[in-house]
């Protein structure tokens, strides 16, 4: 349960066992690009090294689509599909051809047909109010004094043209009302005519050409023969979508596995953006957990055999400015809890992972302080059903259910039910009425543990940093770590006046020696540890040792907050009750203290959950991460078989 370790891996070998390896990468999904200047550190080398970066299987899962596009049905979605060595982009191209030969042209007429049967429609609309009007066109294009254009634009840019043009010599007369495009006649005045036709881009207008339209004046019966001729084109189109229809049912499966291989190839040459070619060789460079080295290299092994691996450890990068990438591997509690910590900020490579700590240590103050079995029941079943209606995401739903179960057994052992403590079972452990000092004293070692968790944790971090001298010297390291025992066991031996051997006294000269060492910090690990330290300047220092100090005193104190908020939480509970009681001697006095009492543990649920929530979250973040965490990760990212954007489809295909 922690950061896995990640290595960095580099594949070179010939062309035609690249794309298999990759390809098993992308079906894996563990592997993320590494672009390949962090592993060549020879400029010599890397300026040989040639990229691509065009992907040849988008156009033809582009040509594809057509099938679907000209049958008039949606595009299916590709799955996973295994893939033999003989499956190659020639090979592609070859099998794409051989589908949709027959089919672009299908295609390109129905786009011809399409244009024509909108300017058909265009006629007729404009014919239809000109007979309306009863004028010719003769006497729109003959005008001396205006100049008319006709087309179609959206309802809300013919609202936006008239709004535009009030103070313009333009007048757009409305012909035709369609639904959302409204067919309209725009008059201008000569001298106006260019600003006019910028004007209309501006709208989106379409316009159709009055001369093409005209000529179907000439002829007997003008509307009739338009009909005639929109009725033919939508058959001819409605013909072309049957027969690719018929295509389509013919080989449907093989189609969508077509689709699929495809899609999959696509997905490979994606990963494969990142590869270099060298000498006729191809190099492919990225990250994966190191867990899962000796499958791939066996796989690699076994499908390409003239393919070389090599694996880098992360100290062995010779680029200094890469960031390796973060992958988690917990367990479901934990994992639900890395979201808080996210909330935060993602772990970095090589620190601790916090999760493990939060989830039990948040689960612990938030059932500390929230203690109440009738109110955490609630509090679950709302978790629960927000979580199903998916206003709460799963990991929060989840951890609130795990927190709520914790304020249950802590409701238990306060004997607390709805706010009423010791009515229905005696406290098992304490009554935070009653037992309030041993609340408080509870509170505070508990925010001792925490504190001494968060600097045994930084030190574990110094170790793996190999920084000795911040690990033993250092206010948060061993050093500060004893300062901070001496004074908390010297305080607790004079309030409680514990009998010792020798005096107090000694122990404070002890931390007051300590604290002395850390300001010689720098001097001490370059003289006895050897580091190559820099030396900070010594008011620096001297500030560093009075925040320590400082952060001692006042990170202990804030997990007070444990026993406020539980005593916080019994006496809301008690105002409730108190206000229910006086209810009682009004008429109806029993319905109405039972209203109160309902709408008030409600209440009571909802805002001192919110509450507690934020407190154990500052908790965490303020008095916890702060010891040790610095965050600033990067998650790991790896290619899989499914795009985070799904299909791409170019805007050819989208028309």
């Amino acid at each position: 349960m922690a950061i896995l370790k990640m290595v960095a891996l580099t594949m070179i070998g010939p062309h035609d066992e690249m794309e298999p390896v990759a390809r098993q990468m992308v079906l894996s999904g563990g592997f993320q690009p590494l672009p390949l200047d962090y592993l060549v550190n020879d400029r010599s080398i890397r300026a040989r090294i040639t990229t691509e970066s065009d992907n040849p299987y988008d156009d033809l899962l582009n040509r594809m689509t057509m099938l679907w596009k000209i049958a008039g049905e949606p595009i299916p979605d590709p799955t996973p599909i295994a893939l033999g060595r003989d499956f190659n982009l020639s090979e592609a191209r070859k099998i794409v051809e051989q589908v949709t030969g027959k089919l672009e042209i299908w295609e390109s007429r129905k786009e011809a047909l399409s244009e024509e049967l909108e300017m058909l429609e265009a006629a007729r609309i404009y014919i239809e109010a000109l007979t309306n009007l009863k004028m010719k066109p003769a006497e729109l294009s003959e005008a001396r004094f205006a100049v008319a254009h006709f087309g179609r634009l959206l309802r809300e840019n013919f609202v936006r043209l008239n709004e535009s043009t009030v103070d313009a010599p333009i007048l757009a007369v409305e012909l035709y009302d369609s639904g959302r495009a409204v067919w309209t006649l725009v008059f201008t005045v000569p001298a106006y005519e260019e600003n006019a036709k910028k004007i209309l881009n501006a709208v989106y207008f379409k316009e159709f050409s009055l001369g093409d339209i005209s000529e179907h004046f000439a002829k007997e019966d003008p509307l009739g023969q338009i009909q005639n001729s929109i009725e033919l084109h939508k058959h001819s189109i409605r013909g072309l979508e049957e027969a690719a229809r018929n295509v389509l049912k013919d080989n449907r499966r093989e189609h969508e596995e077509l689709f699929s291989r495809l899609y999959t190839m696509q997905r490979v040459y994606d990963l494969c953006k990142g590869r270099g070619e060298l000498c006729g060789m191809y190099v492919l460079s990225g990250w994966i957990p190191e867990d899962t080295h000796e499958q791939v290299k066996r796989t690699i092994e076994k499908d390409a055999p003239m393919t070389t691996i090599i694996v880098e450890q992360v100290s062995d990068i010779p680029f200094t400015g890469v960031r390796v990438p973060t992958l988690l591997r917990n367990n479901k509690l934990v994992q639900a809890f890395q979201s808080i910590v996210a909330m935060y900020s993602v772990p970095s490579y090589g620190e601790v992972d916090p999760a493990p700590f939060v989830a039990f240590t948040f689960i612990l103050f938030f059932g500390f302080m929230f203690g109440d079995a009738g109110h955490a029941i609630l509090l679950f079943l709302a978790a629960s059903y927000f979580g199903k209606k998916g206003i709460l995401n799963k990991p929060l739903a989840y951890v609130m259910k795990c927190a709520s179960c914790s304020a249950f057994v802590f409701g238990l052992l306060y004997g607390s039910v709805m706010g009423i403590e010791g009515y229905f079972f005696k406290p098992i452990w304490l009554s935070p009425m009653h037992n309030t000092g041993l609340l408080f004293a509870i509170a505070i070692i508990a925010g001792v543990v925490m504190i001494s968790t968060g600097m045994i944790l930084n030190m574990i971090s110094r170790y793996r940093d190999r920084d000795f001298g911040r690990l033993l010297f250092d206010g948060q390291g061993l050093a500060g770590l004893m300062v901070y025992w001496g004074a908390a066991g010297a305080i607790c031996i004079s309030i409680f006046d514990l009998p010792l051997p020798f005096s107090v006294g000694y122990i404070w000269y002890a931390i007051a020696a300590l604290v002395v060492l850390t300001l010689f910090r720098d001097t001490l690990a370059r003289t006895l540890l050897h580091q190559k330290v820099e030396e900070e300047s010594a008011t620096l220092k001297v500030f560093e040792i009075l925040h320590n100090l400082m952060n001692y005193f006042t990170n202990t104190a804030s997990f007070v907050r444990l026993a406020a908020f539980a005593l916080n939480h019994v006496a809301l509970s008690m105002a409730v009750l108190i206000l229910a009681g006086m209810l009682e001697r009004l008429p109806a006095g029993l319905f109405l203290k039972g209203i109160l009492f309902v709408l008030g543990n409600i209440f009571i649920v909802c805002l001192e959950g919110l509450i507690v929530f934020i407190q154990v979250l500052r908790l965490e973040y303020y008095e916890f991460f702060s010891k040790f965490y610095r965050g600033g990760g990067n998650v790991f990212k790896p290619v899989t078989w499914r795009s985070e954007k799904g299909f791409r489809r170019t805007p050819e295909a989208m028309k």
